[in-house]
């Protein structure tokens, strides 16, 4: 065999040293020779050294050659393995083993072995390699040295070591069990059994309906949540289970699709926190926030009410359209002034414009902090319902913040009369009624006689 003394660095790993596990198969003793071409069998050898790591060892484990792919993977030179014990790069504890000796002893009586093996690195770190051993044997049968074909296997070794450490911390910090893609169960560890209650031999076998209640087992969203799984849908969220004595527990879950190496569903796992004592505070706490909302409700409906009352009565005590002198009606608005409080303005109005046979009418809004559009051109109606019934309007005690947002709103006021106080409105009244000389600022002779004093009662 051809050797090198090239050296390479060996992957390492530093996984806890475990006992190998070995296989064996009888090799067969020759019937009768076989005639081979030395040709062919020299480039099939030299095809298999290139993309393997060969080593040959004698009957008692000294190694003989070995090559530089084997050299590679457990970092070593010719120098340091060839005539050296094999057992010189393996795990000590691997050599000290019985099944090592027992290994050595089939392969002396012409048995293939194989298995995974720990080896160490002239840097002491970890390398496994998955070796095949077969005897060679002579004409006539017997053994006379060992082939070992290697595979470095470290990278999985660390990783299935790593999955495995994994899945160990999940069943000791989660609630785990495992169904068949149709929802049967197959097993559950114990955080799982303690939640529901019940013992393994209690559930093995049977579905997972079990946990729910029989509503819920029968419903559309059930056959759905199963369907969605076996397509391979992963499926999370908080649930609501039965345990073995029919209390419901909460568990904030997921439900896993395992698939197999060709995409085949195979199972599915499901990793669950008991949530029910967080869920059962938390709706105790929203049913205390409930009934104390529900109160605060009630409270705001029962000022709500009386606010309408309030506004009810308000509006019938600020909407008093008074007779302050002969034909002469005033009506003080004061407080928010919206279209449906225009309206019974109107009405009102109308109404008493009819009893009285009033020729002015004064519409005061120095109460009103503010109007809009709306209430802007019902005031223009209003003047011109009472023109329309012979009684011409003023509106009276227009604020500068009332003018300026007419102004900007653009509304048309070429109807309405205004002025700016009440006094002035009714001085033009008792002017245009012959009442008041507005120019010399008295009232005529003939109106300053006692009658002039009197005001109309209408009922």
């Amino acid at each position: 065999m051809t050797t090198t003394g090239k050296r390479s660095t060996a992957k390492t790993s530093t996984s806890k040293t475990s006992t190998a596990k070995t296989s064996t198969t009888k090799t067969p003793t020759p019937k009768s020779p076989t005639t081979i071409d030395n040709g062919r069998a020299l480039a099939l050898w030299t095809a298999l050294d290139r993309s393997n790591a060969v080593a040959e060892f004698d009957l008692q484990g000294t190694v003989l050659s070995a090559n530089a792919n084997f050299l590679a993977l457990i970092g070593s030179s010719e120098a340091d393995v060839i005539g050296q014990p094999y057992s010189l790069v393996l795990d000590p504890e691997e050599t000290r083993s019985a099944k090592w000796k027992q290994l050595w002893a089939s392969l002396a009586k012409g048995n293939s072995q194989g298995g995974e093996f720990l080896h160490r690195n002239k840097d002491g770190q970890e390398v496994w390699l998955q070796t095949s051993f077969s005897p060679v044997l002579t004409s006539n049968g017997k053994p006379e040295s060992v082939i070992g074909l290697a595979t470095d296997i470290t990278e999985t070794k660390n990783r299935s070591a790593i999955d495995a450490s994994t899945i160990a911390a999940i069943e000791r910090s989660m609630a785990v069990i495992e169904f068949a893609p149709d929802g049967t169960i197959l097993r559950a560890n114990p955080i799982m059994l303690q939640v529901l209650g019940y013992g393994e031999e209690e559930i093995s076998g049977q579905h997972h309906r079990l946990f729910v209640t029989k509503e819920e087992a029968s419903s559309p969203a059930y056959k759905q949540f199963w369907t969605a799984l076996s397509r391979g849908e992963s499926q999370r969220g908080q649930f609501q289970r039965i345990t073995k004595s029919g209390e419901p527990v909460w568990l904030e879950a997921s439900y896993n699709p395992i698939v197999d190496a060709s995409g085949t569903l195979v199972r599915v796992v499901k990793f669950a926190y008991d949530i029910t004592a967080q869920f059962n505070q938390a709706a105790a706490l929203m049913g205390a926030k409930s009934a104390q909302l529900e109160s605060a409700l009630e409270e705001s409906r029962e000022a709500e009410r009386v606010r309408l009352e309030l506004d009810r009565t308000l509006q019938e005590m600020s909407t008093p359209v008074t007779p302050i002198w002969d034909e002469i009606l005033l009506l003080p608005l004061v407080g928010i002034v919206d279209s449906t409080r225009t309206d019974d303005v109107m009405r009102k109005t109308l109404d008493r414009i009819s009893q009285t046979g009033s020729k002015m009418f004064i519409l005061d809004i120095s109460g009103v902090p503010t109007v809009d559009t709306a209430v802007a051109n019902q005031l223009i109606k209003i003047t011109k319902a009472t023109r329309i019934m012979g009684c011409e309007t003023l509106v009276s005690g227009v604020s500068s913040s009332i003018a300026h947002t007419i102004v900007e709103l653009g509304v048309d006021i070429s109807e309405l009369r205004t002025t700016a106080t009440l006094k002035d409105a009714f001085s033009t009244c008792l002017a245009e009624m012959g009442v008041l000389d507005l120019q010399r600022g008295r009232m005529p002779f003939r109106s300053q006689q006692p009658t002039l004093h009197r005001q109309r009662t209408y009922r």
